[in-house]
């Protein structure tokens, strides 16, 4: 979820998208108690709350973070292929100065002030909570999953497909693309097809460390790594050649079913690859900044996507602060919830001046803090991580 020097400026407004989604989904599931529809057995059941189905499109928003993975894949190995300095050691300082300084601050906050979610450090919930989010393990537990700030899952699961990343590139120096994504493609299709078994046949929530794992995600990531060899090669491929409109049906069918929703994160993911090779190709394009409404709502996006990290980090804690402050308009029983989730959207603009602070003031000067680290230790002998793949 962050940005890189290989900047295409349409990419914010794609990371905008994201983001304002996955809040909406955030803002609905403080509000109501749950943020997806039930099952009623292999089905979802739509004799709910009627308020919660008037926003029933907003369940769709969890996909937000499938689209940052494919943006985030896009991203690194574009800018590995354009560097001049394509080292082990360069590529973790730089994504160390971009993610963790602000992840790490953000962890404190979390952890220290009320109402959000104060642990106790003394006992041994409260020590494996920090040491497995200051280790960014904590997505393959259940019990550490989403215990300081809910949002964090994602961040580790990035951490660590930048740390398998070198392994994507090995297998496409030495098989070509094309056979590597298959080999991902069927180490995730693997573990979502357990996933599907394990909660459609025996009712069970499988292991974190397997579901939540980064080979949960790999080719989820890797078509990002994919559409940007072949944007940097000026190559086509027909994984991304196909309809938009028939994948984009498939993505909003799936969730309905038990059998195939672990699979829903997948096919967002290759939706949105799909969708990036459209503008990079210039079949399609976004708005023009300058051109009424819509231009002025992708100028928006954009500039949201600018700020994605910060907002991500801090927004689903405060999120729940602005629900709770609902309780002062002393809504009904029947309408609680929807006036829950004004408050909620109402709290909208504080979110963006908070993590524009924050991209200010924290993400920024961390970036720069690195570069000036690196500038001075310039001359250690560096250890590439893998010959640029020719596959």
């Amino acid at each position: 979820m962050n940005r890189t020097h290989e900047h295409l400026p349409f990419l914010d407004g794609v990371r905008g998208i994201a983001i304002l989604a996955v809040f909406l989904y955030h803002a609905l599931g403080t509000s109501f108690g749950f943020d997806r529809l039930p099952w009623d057995g292999h089905f979802r059941d739509f004799d709910t709350v009627p308020s919660f189905l008037w926003l029933y499109p907003l369940t769709y928003g969890f996909t937000g973070v499938a689209v940052f993975f494919v943006v985030s894949g896009f991203c690194i190995h574009l800018s590995y292929q354009r560097s001049s300095n394509q080292s082990w050691s360069f590529f973790v300082h730089r994504r160390f100065f971009r993610i963790y300084p602000p992840y790490l601050l953000a962890v404190g906050l979390f952890i220290v002030f009320e109402p959000w979610n104060k642990l106790q450090l003394s006992t041994f919930n409260g020590a494996a909570q920090l040491a497995s989010h200051l280790f960014v393990l904590h997505n393959l537990d259940q019990r550490t999953i989403y215990g300081i700030n809910p949002s964090f899952w994602s961040i580790a699961v990035e951490v660590q497909l930048y740390v398998i990343y070198p392994l994507l590139l090995l297998l496409s120096s030495r098989l070509g693309w094309k056979r590597s994504l298959a080999i991902v493609g069927l180490i995730e299709f693997s573990i979502r097809s357990y996933t599907a078994v394990q909660t459609t046949f025996f009712n069970i929530t499988p292991h974190r460390i397997v579901t939540e794992s980064p080979f949960a995600y790999w080719l989820s990531w890797s078509l990002g790594a994919y559409l940007a060899e072949c944007f940097s090669t000026g190559r086509s491929s027909r994984i991304f050649s196909v309809r938009f409109e028939f994948v984009a049906i498939a993505c909003l069918l799936m969730p309905l079913f038990k059998w195939t929703d672990p699979f829903t994160f997948l096919s967002f993911s290759w939706l949105t690859a799909i969708a990036i090779s459209r503008i990079l190709s210039g079949d399609w394009s976004p708005p023009k900044a300058d051109s009424a409404l819509a231009g002025k709502i992708w100028a928006h996006l954009s500039f949201l996507g600018v700020i994605s990290y910060s907002f991500y980090l801090l927004h689903q804690p405060l999120t729940r602060f602005f629900g709770g402050l609902s309780s002062i308009f002393q809504p009904s029983a029947a309408n609680g919830s929807l006036v829950k989730f004004a408050v909620c959207v109402i709290g909208y603009p504080a979110l963006l001046i908070v993590s524009f602070l924050s991209y200010k003031f924290i993400e920024k000067p961390s970036i720069a803090l690195g570069k000036a680290v690196w500038q001075r230790f310039q001359n250690a002998p560096p250890h590439r991580i893998h010959p640029r793949s020719t596959g």
